[in-house]
């Protein structure tokens, strides 16, 4: 291969490092990755849209925690925590609720991502959290759940630690982040 062709290969190739993510506005539409703003990122590797938190108080601030709960196993939390928008019901399935009600990036069938998918967003480096932050901007260096169970213990859920990676089992009642998913179709 002659110098010239590879040489705009290589340029080609750095210009679309990010070229696997597109940016979504809140209301679905594909955006240019120099945008400033954006609600969701489409991962064309997995097929997968993810939401991105945010730093304004609500629903998807980056600061709200959750307990686990499916409708029939985990912890529906009640009246008692105050770790979420509005402080009542912060469980993950009413966060689920609320944000598929919100119709986020035009999408109403966001759900919590499995072990597997919610993984495929680690990047490790030497700094935290390890995912892309500039295009999950907000992301705490904590844990995130996920809808994956453990097999042998009927009150824990599987969540991923955006501080050192891979995979820990939580107690359903503890609080952790959440960052839902999009099947992109």
């Amino acid at each position: 291969m002659n110098k010239p062709i590879l040489l705009i290969l290589f340029i080609i190739i750095g210009l679309n490092a990010n070229a696997g993510f597109v940016k979504i506005s809140e209301r679905g539409k594909l955006l240019n990755n120099n945008a400033k703003k954006w609600s969701c990122v489409l991962d064309n590797r997995t097929n997968l849209i993810w939401e991105v938190k945010s730093t304004e108080e609500g629903l998807q601030n980056y600061e709200n925690t959750y307990t686990w709960f499916d409708g029939v196993s985990g912890v529906k939390n009640g009246k008692f925590s105050r770790n979420c928008y509005g402080g009542e019901m912060c469980n993950s399935q009413n966060y689920i609720s609320k944000l598929n009600k919100k119709f986020i990036c035009g999408l109403y069938n966001w759900r919590l991502p499995t072990i597997s998918e919610l993984k495929s967003l680690i990047v490790y480096k030497d700094d935290e959290p390890l995912i892309d932050i500039r295009l999950f901007p907000n992301t705490k260096s904590k844990t995130y759940w996920s809808s994956s169970t453990s097999s042998a213990i009927s009150n824990i859920a599987l969540d991923v630690p955006f501080f050192y990676g891979g995979t820990i089992g939580s107690d359903k009642s503890f609080d952790s982040h959440i960052r839902a998913v999009h099947n992109a179709e």
